[in-house]
């Protein structure tokens, strides 16, 4: 699928590869680039000098582990501070300090050092910035132009030197051993090098460069030590291939996965399997797409495994999702993009809302759904607004992973069971069975979409990685174990309930198993904690973004953190009210789907890999991506208004 780019060829590059054109004063620049996320307190104190949403990078990294570190809890839930949006206009002055004033006059007390006149300085509020470039380049180039009239100086100096000790007509003078003297008649055949000032000029010449070549070695020794050291306790912090795999189909197998047998009843079994196959290859193709744009260049990242140093990336890489959109679309885009992926994380919470609901009315049917949602609304508002425990965080991280093999395996090991038991029909007449049905796939596309939707998480796993060249091997695999579960789960969930399925395949498997099944009550009640554990996780990041925009209100940190609590109960009741509003599991899910998941996860990645590097890209590699741009701005309209207009 990927293509070599036609002027450059297949190349190879380190992970280090310098941009095309860097200089040295760009090198300075590109180092400050993160090329991890803010966790430490300093940057998170830094971080709100950047564009909002500055935070989503920080707050989405607590959906990206399926287990949390528990020493970075708090560093990914802390409120961001307020002080550091007091810090949004410095002063920024230039490189240098001003002019100092000249003293024209003194009074008679005024102390000596106060008569002397002050010396330019580096200004300490000076930054490193698009802004500053050419002022940073401009000062680096008066220091070479002032080292190299120095030089021109010495050399001048040297020469006049010479030229007097060969114009030297009388007198004599003694060699540097003091036992020769040299008579003015015999100058003339003298070589200018014997002169006792020559003699001292080189030998203080050779102190000097061995002086410079010995503290060259000790800073080079002291550096390579602190690198290696560094680059250690680096890779000790970053994650393997498989834990990388593991975490990215952990972020793609969550709640979705129990509608996708939904999918079937909606579609068939031949619309079914193909819209799963295809929206699964089409945002495979996409994760491609937002690997190379965090790498800064359309070429395969496997090139990128540091064989060879003769390649230069086109643009410089990127650690975020709200970054690729800034750097293709400007602040603008960046805003709307940000505004839709905020938009997905309230609305999960309201999918949680209604998987709760629906699994606890299955539990307790004598207590109504709308209930249900209330009161575990109520008991939710305590660890999600009131309490930051790092290890509860961590032990909820844990509890999604755990649920999303039991659902798999349940699942599975149900229709294996009622295949030999009950034989084909596993129970259920064949006319509940449909082939292929065409008013139902814009529901069916919009519950595959929601299933797949993890894009915005797709950086922190790519900077997180041991050797990020490994990228696209590592989606290659995660998505062939994605797709084969979902399949698994779907085909195994239609095969056993047919048209009668549920939305959600755990209440089937609740109803037909009847009261009395412990098997099947422990699953229904881990996807109650799971769905309690998911609410809490997503509550952080999109607080965080609410948080982000109160910080130039609020006078202090306290206020601050008081507003967080508030934020989240807030959050909390509207995302409650939506659920009540719209009780359907797999309603809610086809239009985040729909709308949110194809801009994120199809119409974004295609069109900004288009825009960073459209003049670099094969033709078919452009129609591919404006086919993906076109087809998904149409799945996107038709289909949420043929999913609303349905009667579900």
């Amino acid at each position: 699928m990927s293509n070599d780019i036609e002027a450059g060829g297949p190349a190879a590059a380190s992970e280090s590869t310098p941009l095309v054109g860097d200089s040295p004063s760009s090198d300075q620049l590109n180092s400050s680039i993160s090329s991890g996320s803010v966790t430490s307190t300093d940057d998170i104190k830094e971080e709100l000098e950047k564009p909002w949403p500055a935070t989503f990078e920080r707050g989405i990294q607590i959906l990206a582990s399926p287990m949390l570190d528990v020493r970075k809890v708090a560093d990914y839930t802390k409120s961001p501070s307020v002080r550091a949006r007091y810090k949004k206009h410095p002063l920024n002055r230039g490189y240098d300090t001003p002019e100092p004033p000249t003293m024209t006059s003194s009074s008679p007390g005024t102390p000596a050092w106060l008569k002397k006149s002050l010396v330019r300085m580096k200004s300490l509020d000076y930054r490193f910035s698009d802004d500053n470039t050419a002022i940073y380049n401009k000062k680096q180039q008066q220091m070479q132009r002032n080292q190299q009239q120095f030089q021109a100086k010495k050399l001048d100096a040297h020469a006049y030197r010479q030229k007097i000790l060969q114009e030297r007509k009388q007198g004599g003078f003694a060699s540097s051993a003091g036992d020769l003297v040299i008579d003015s008649e015999d100058l003339q055949d003298v070589d200018v090098t014997k002169s006792p000032g020559y003699r001292r000029e080189k030998h203080m010449d050779k102190q000097r460069k061995r002086e410079n070549m010995k503290s060259r070695r000790e800073s080079s020794t002291s550096s390579s030590s602190a690198s290696s050291t560094s680059s250690e306790a680096e890779d000790s912090s970053k994650s393997s291939f498989s834990q990388c795999t593991f975490n990215m189909a952990n972020i793609l197998m969550g709640v979705g996965m129990l509608g996708l047998p939904n999918v079937f009843k909606s579609a068939g079994w031949i619309g079914g399997t193909c819209v799963t196959i295809g929206f699964c290859l089409v945002t495979w193709k996409t994760s491609y797409y937002l690997g190379r744009a965090l790498n800064g260049d359309p070429r395969p990242v496997h090139l990128f495994d540091g064989s060879d140093l003769t390649i230069k990336r086109m643009r410089k890489p990127v650690s975020s999702f709200p970054e690729i959109a800034r750097e293709a679309f400007g602040d603008n885009g960046c805003i709307c993009l940000s505004a839709v992926l905020y938009f997905e994380l309230f609305s999960c919470l309201s999918i949680f809302f209604v998987s709760l609901g629906d699994h606890l009315h299955a539990l307790f049917p004598n207590i109504s759904q709308a209930k249900h949602m209330t009161i575990v609304a109520g008991i939710l508002t305590l660890p999600s607004a009131l309490l930051r425990t790092p290890k509860l965080l961590s032990y909820l991280s844990m509890v999604g992973t755990f649920a999303t093999v039991a659902v798999v395996s349940s699942v599975v090991a149900s229709a294996l069971y009622m295949f030999f038991t009950v034989g084909d029909s596993a129970g259920v007449e064949k006319e509940d069975y449909a082939l292929y049905s065409s008013s139902g796939l814009p529901l069916a596309m919009g519950i595959v979409a929601y299933c797949f939707s993890g894009h915005a998480i797709v950086p922190s796993i790519y900077n997180s990685m041991q050797r990020p060249h490994e990228f696209e091997r590592m989606i290659d695999l995660t998505y062939g174990v994605v797709l084969s579960a979902c399949l698994f789960v779907a085909v195994s969930g239609y095969y056993m309930f047919g048209d009668d399925v549920d939305d959600q395949i755990t209440i089937s498997l609740e109803k037909r198993a009847g009261d009395g099944n412990l098997a099947m009550d422990c699953l229904t009640w881990l996807m109650i904690l799971t769905a309690c554990s998911k609410f809490t996780l997503t509550m952080f990041p999109l607080a965080l973004g609410f948080e982000e925009m109160l910080t130039n209100i609020l006078p202090s940190d306290l206020a601050m953190e008081l507003v967080d609590s508030v934020v989240k109960i807030v959050l909390i009741f509207l995302a409650l009210a939506v659920a009540i509003w719209f009780p359907s599991f797999s309603f809610l899910c086809s239009l985040v789907g729909l709308i949110c998941t194809v801009i994120v996860s199809v119409i974004f990645p295609a069109l900004a890999n288009l825009r960073l590097f459209g003049p670099s890209l094969p033709l078919s590699e452009k129609l591919f991506g404006w086919l993906l741009v076109v087809g998904g701005t149409f799945v996107a309209v038709v289909g949420t208004i043929a999913t609303v207009d349905a009667d579900i």
